[in-house]
């Protein structure tokens, strides 16, 4: 099967998030079935054609001068012309910015079949910023496809909340397996996983709440992650005093990751929005606890043992903390390996094994359907 996939983003690129690293813990299995083109914008460092494990990169679109958006306008630009140029047998597209879905059903080729993946739905962050209605491609935008691969039940929900008779299969993220091998032990300090962008991953919650912990019950807490806004970010410690208290370290790798997760006491996760949270699944395979607000998808995904507060109470959040700072290292360590077993159900090989069964099973669809209209 030839499948062509439109990402929006590359796991080379320093601003990326999770969307593309399921796409290529995914496809490097499947490469070995399949034939697989991925196309995504370009980002500085990029080059026009890159192999990764049997996945084909294709880079679309440039960017015009400083012009910081103009990589994903001229993106979505080149997809008609892409999508009709390079050969496919099925087409995936994953949803983006400025409003999740795109034109793409309306150029793609009738005789072959598309499947949204929905990696982003965030569209109405984008209406009240830009005071356009980006939020009606979530509303309606969504209706023009038939089939969907969402992470989790909370997000099967949403879409079927607009698209009553949508086919929508839940395949979630898997963690990576060195996360597992790690020591159940506590460490020391308080751990930020992730792109540190302040409202959408919820800085401003997490430091506010932290700046209440009394100086004789905190441990140091270490930001890790690509900085989006560092002036602000910057300006946040200064305003609660913590410039001795936080560390800022910047990007990281899988090394790193393992290294800074097996040093910490515990994980917090402070996003507003998520579709899904890798550093939830990454932190509970570590066995270590992660601080999330009781919403949907965080809700889902975390351990049982993960502590839930209610959604931005920033006094509850510090309670949190405060309770996990507490408790004793051994009582610690019993709660990661509840927390790993059950972190055990993220898992690369089901997930790719689950995808690749649904991708069949559209391709066997769409075929019976053209059969039934006398289109073959």
């Amino acid at each position: 099967m030839r499948i062509l996939h439109l990402d929006p983003d590359d796991m080379g690129n320093p601003l990326s998030g999770g969307g593309p690293v399921r796409t290529y813990e995914i496809y490097k299995r499947l490469a070995r079935r399949h034939e697989i083109t991925v196309l995504t914008p370009t980002f500085e460092g990029s080059t026009p054609d890159l192999h990764r494990n049997g996945i084909r990169y294709l880079r679309l679109g440039r960017k015009i001068r400083d012009h910081g958006s103009s990589h994903h306008i001229t993106y979505l630009m080149s997809l008609p012309g892409a999508v009709r140029r390079f050969d496919h047998d099925l087409l995936i597209e994953d949803f983006m910015p400025p409003a999740s879905s795109t034109w793409t059903p309306w150029f793609r080729h009738r005789d072959r079949p598309l499947i949204a993946s929905v990696q982003w739905f965030f569209a109405r962050a984008y209406t009240e910023k830009l005071k356009l209605p980006f939020h009606w491609g979530e509303e309606y935008g969504v209706r023009m496809y038939d089939h969907f691969v969402v992470l989790t039940e909370a997000m099967r929900d949403r879409i079927r909340g607009r698209h009553a008779s949508a086919n929508c299969r839940v395949i979630a993220n898997g963690v990576d397996e060195a996360l597992f091998q790690t020591a159940a032990a506590p460490g020391q300090g308080i751990l930020y996983l992730g792109r540190i962008e302040i409202a959408a991953k919820g800085i401003d919650l997490l430091l506010a709440a932290y700046a209440r912990i009394p100086e004789a019950e905190r441990q140091p807490l270490t930001l890790a992650g690509t900085v989006q806004e560092p002036a602000a970010l910057q300006a946040l410690i200064d305003q609660f005093e913590l410039q001795r208290w936080v560390s800022v370290l910047g990007p990281y790798d899988a090394a790193s990751r393992l290294r800074l997760l097996e040093s910490c006491r515990f994980v917090v996760m402070p996003s507003r929005t998520e579709t899904f949270g890798m550093t939830i699944a990454e932190a509970n395979a570590a066995a270590r606890q992660t601080i999330i607000w009781d919403r949907a998808p965080m809700n889902e995904v975390a351990s049982p043992s993960s502590p839930r507060v209610r959604a931005f109470d920033v006094d509850a959040y510090a309670a949190a903390m405060r309770e996990l700072l507490g408790i004793s290292a051994p009582q610690l360590t019993q709660l990661g390996e509840d927390t790993r077993l059950h972190a055990r159900r993220w898992d690369w090989d089901a997930a790719a094994d689950a995808q690749e069964n649904f991708y069949l099973e559209v391709m066997e669809l769409h075929q019976r359907g053209l059969r039934s209209s006398g289109r073959t």
